[in-house]
C-alpha cells in the first residue's frame, strides 16, 4: 500500500511539473512577442485575421461589389496586377514571404492602407481622384514599404499589447480586433518616415516603364481636392516638403516613360 500511494505521488508530482511546464512555455511565446519584431509568417497571419475582420464589417468596410459581377471581376484582377508589379521587385525584402493581395473598400474617401503581412485596401474614392495607373501604382509602393517594414504590425503592438498580437497568433478570440482594423485604417506616420517610404517608392519604380512623376504628380494632384478630407495626405504629413524632396530624387531616376492613363481611365470609368 505504501509503495502504491508513493507511485501515485510520484506520478501526480510528474504530472504537474510537465503541465507546469508546458504552461510556462506558452506565456513565455507571448511574452516573446511582446518584445521581439514579428517573423513574416507572424505577420501574415495577423494579417489574415484583420483581412477577415474588415469583410465582416460592412460598416465600416464596405466592400466594392459592382452589379456586374465581370466588371468586380476584372478590377480585383487588375489591381492585383498592380499589387504584384510593386510586391515582386528588389527593394522588397518579404516579396516572396508575404501573401500579397488588395481589397477594394466603396467608399468616398481618398484613402489607401496596408495591412501586417502585405495585403492593400483601397477605397473607390481614391481611385477615383487620380488620373493615371503611374500615380496609383507609385502610392502604392510608398504604402507597401510600411508592411515591409514591420511599421503596421508594431504599430498594432505598441497600441493593443503583445498578449493581443499573441492570442491572434495563437488562434484564440481577440475582443479588440475589430479596433485593429480601424486603428490601421487611421495610422499616422511621421514625416521621417513618409520620407523614406517616399525613397523607396522611386527605388521600386524607376527601373519599371512608368513615369517617374507617379508619385510626385498624385501627391500634387490630391493636395488640390478642396471638397474632402484626404485621409491618406492627413496621415502621411509634409506634403510640400515631400514634392520638394521628389522633385530633387527624381534627377537620379532616368527617362520618364509611360503613366498608363489610358488604361486606367478605363477601367475607373466603370465604377
Amino acid at each position: 500500500m505504501r509503495l502504491t500511494t508513493k507511485f501515485l505521488w510520484s506520478l501526480t508530482l510528474l504530472f504537474t511539473l510537465v503541465l507546469f511546464s508546458s504552461c510556462e512555455k506558452e506565456e513565455a511565446n507571448i511574452v516573446i512577442k511582446n518584445q521581439e519584431e514579428f517573423s513574416s509568417k507572424d505577420q501574415t497571419v495577423i494579417g489574415q485575421r484583420l483581412v477577415a475582420q474588415v469583410l465582416e464589417d460592412d460598416h465600416n468596410f464596405p466592400i466594392f461589389k459592382s452589379e456586374n459581377t465581370g466588371f468586380t471581376e476584372d478590377l480585383n484582377r487588375y489591381l492585383e496586377r498592380l499589387v504584384q508589379t510593386v510586391a515582386i521587385s528588389a527593394p522588397v525584402v518579404n516579396r516572396n514571404d508575404f501573401e500579397w493581395g488588395i481589397t477594394v473598400i466603396d467608399a468616398p474617401d481618398i484613402h489607401l492602407f496596408t495591412a501586417p503581412g502585405g495585403h492593400f485596401f483601397v477605397y473607390t474614392g481614391l481611385l477615383k481622384a487620380l488620373d493615371s495607373e503611374g500615380q496609383l501604382i507609385a502610392m502604392m509602393a510608398h504604402e507597401l514599404k510600411y508592411s515591409d517594414d514591420s511599421k503596421t504590425v508594431l504599430s498594432l503592438k505598441d497600441e493593443f499589447g503583445g498578449v493581443a498580437m499573441g492570442d491572434i497568433l495563437l488562434g484564440n478570440n481577440v475582443a479588440s480586433i475589430d479596433n485593429m482594423a480601424l486603428w490601421l485604417r487611421d495610422l499616422s506616420y511621421s514625416e521621417e518616415e513618409v520620407q523614406e517610404a517616399d525613397q523607396f517608392a522611386l527605388n521600386v519604380l524607376c527601373p519599371y516603364l512608368y513615369n517617374n512623376e507617379g508619385l510626385r504628380a498624385a501627391i500634387m494632384q490630391l493636395d488640390e481636392v478642396s471638397e474632402q478630407t484626404v485621409e491618406w495626405l492627413d496621415r502621411r504629413p509634409g506634403t510640400d516638403k515631400r514634392i520638394e524632396a521628389l522633385e530633387i530624387r527624381l534627377e537620379d531616376c532616368g527617362s520618364n516613360e509611360s503613366d498608363f492613363a489610358d488604361r486606367y481611365q478605363a477601367m475607373i470609368a466603370r465604377l
